[in-house]
């Protein structure tokens, strides 16, 4: 599994892959007059990506988003994405990165 992560405009999404697969993408944005909001869409019928749920945190978190994601698309599936998005956060997710120790 590998995550890929790109950014447009405001919008920065976090592709879960399994080879050229497409697992699930997890995005964090959206149009700029609107608040920002966490979006997990599955693969659908002819390659196209469902919108599964949405969610907006007020302090973001690899908890909470873990907590979120976990029962969508798995525990490990979960794992990996924030472990991405801890790495390399949205530019104004306001994400609170892991403390180490």
């Amino acid at each position: 599994m590998t995550v890929e992560r790109t950014r447009a405009g405001h919008q920065t999404r976090y592709e879960l892959r399994d080879g050229a697969t497409l697992v699930c993408a997890l995005t964090f944005g959206g149009p700029e007059n609107e608040p920002a909001s966490w979006k997990i869409l599955l693969p659908g019928p002819g390659s196209t990506e469902d919108l599964y749920a949405t969610e907006r945190f007020l302090t973001p978190d690899a908890r909470r988003l873990r907590a979120w994601l976990a029962p969508i698309v798995g525990a490990g599936h979960a794992a990996e994405l924030t472990d991405a998005v801890d790495a390399e956060p949205p530019l104004t997710a306001s994400w609170e990165r892991r403390r180490s120790g």
